[in-house]
């Protein structure tokens, strides 16, 4: 069945119901272009994001990693530092026992003697 064209004798256009169909379909496959290629495009912006992201992260992670290793050489640099105080107090504490002990040493024998001799 043919219609009869549309008058739009306001605006001075004259088409057919199949003129109209067409113009639909054509804006509706431009529609559908428009829409895939801002699909496609917001998918190359997401992929760029994250590869952005990943970079941050790896950065970050890199940061986190040298600031580790940097605490971790100053608390190994402190403890042997402090190994090696304790150290040096336990010697001079050491050597002032044996001193005390060396005092004490003489009385001791003598003391010892007495008993012995009675």
């Amino acid at each position: 069945m043919v219609r009869a064209p549309c008058d739009l004798s306001a605006s001075g256009i004259v088409m057919s119901s199949i003129e109209t169909v067409k113009i639909i379909v054509d804006a509706e496959k431009a529609a559908s272009t428009m829409l895939n290629e801002a699909q496609n495009k917001a998918s190359e912006v997401l992929k760029q994001v994250d590869a952005l992201i990943d970079a941050e992260r790896q950065n970050r992670l890199s940061l986190a990693r040298k600031e580790a290793a940097s605490i971790l050489q100053r608390a190994e640099a402190e403890a042997k530092s402090e190994a090696v105080r304790y150290g040096e107090e336990s010697k001079q504490r050491i050597e002032l026992e044996l001193q005390k002990a060396s005092a004490n040493k003489a009385a001791a024998i003598k003391s010892l003697f007495e008993i012995i001799m009675g």
